[in-house]
């Protein structure tokens, strides 16, 4: 019984300490596309792979909910895409990489 409340209180410190990864913590959109690996398939700024759209201008040609669709579900927009579904990221980490694409117009 003395064992969930120590797991219980260590979690809580380190979710306390200043610089945790806390999964309160807001993610970084352009840190998740580096973490995703994007870049092996799409380019930026001539960097990156040559296999789907450059990212340049993604902001400029698709709208919030298309970058969501395109991210949660690519086959939607594009029934022959290869890229993967990342319907399984948090909505926080979803919502942060579709912030991070509105920047690139």
């Amino acid at each position: 019984m003395r064992i969930p409340a120590i797991l219980g209180l260590a979690l809580a410190f380190l979710l306390a300490c200043p610089g945790s990864r806390a999964q309160t913590q807001e993610p970084q959109g352009a840190e998740l596309a580096g973490r995703l690996g994007c870049l092996a398939c799409h380019s930026l700024k001539g960097q990156g792979g040559k296999l789907a759209a450059p990212l340049d201008g993604i902001g400029a040609r698709l709208a919030p909910r298309e970058l969501g669709v395109a991210i949660a579900d690519p086959r939607q927009r594009h029934p022959r895409a290869k890229m993967p579904s990342y319907a399984y990221l948090p909505p926080m980490e979803q919502a942060a990489l579709v912030k991070f694409l509105q920047t690139l117009k």
